[in-house]
């Protein structure tokens, strides 16, 4: 009984050991898989946003260069923050409480609509923003394009 016991705690600790080892080694891999994953997303996220710019002000730029009169045209549009998501919840209420989930189809989160980030600045440099009526041309077509007021619009003369 003594040999059979001490070859059962032998038994057990080799296996406590590579048990201990191997969730140790499981937990890092989900970490750095969570880790990756997470990054990524951010990463998406950013660059729809930088995207979303960048597409903006090529096409204004294009079209503002078109303008009689402007020339040679550069364009630099500022936004608020990232893209917002906005999801389908259901609301259950019962006497005293209210209770919102997230609405799931396949385990995913249903998206109701995405929402593009508020443009805050747009700053326009063009050869020829001199000239006063080119200005007032250059202003309005921002203003429509982008439907932004006129006092977050800066029309620059480029040297």
């Amino acid at each position: 009984m003594v040999d059979n016991n001490k070859g059962l705690k032998g038994f057990f600790k080799k296996i406590k050991v590579e048990y201990v080892i191997l969730v140790a080694l499981l937990a890092a891999a989900l970490i750095i898989f969570i880790g990756l994953n997470g990054k990524k997303s951010d990463d998406e996220a950013s660059s729809t946003v930088e995207d979303y710019v960048v597409l903006l002000e090529n096409k204004l730029k294009n079209c503002l260069s078109k303008v009689k009169g402007a020339g040679k045209v550069d364009v630099i549009i500022s936004v608020s923050s990232s893209m917002k998501t906005v999801f389908a919840t259901e609301t259950v209420v019962t006497n005293s409480t209210k209770k919102e989930s997230p609405v799931t189809v396949g385990g995913k989160p249903v998206v109701l609509k995405e929402e593009y980030p508020e443009i805050t600045g747009v700053l326009i440099v063009a050869e020829g923003a001199a000239n006063i009526a080119v200005r007032v041309d250059l202003l309005n077509a921002c203003e429509t394009f982008l439907s932004v007021t006129e006092d977050k619009i800066q029309i620059l003369s480029m040297k």
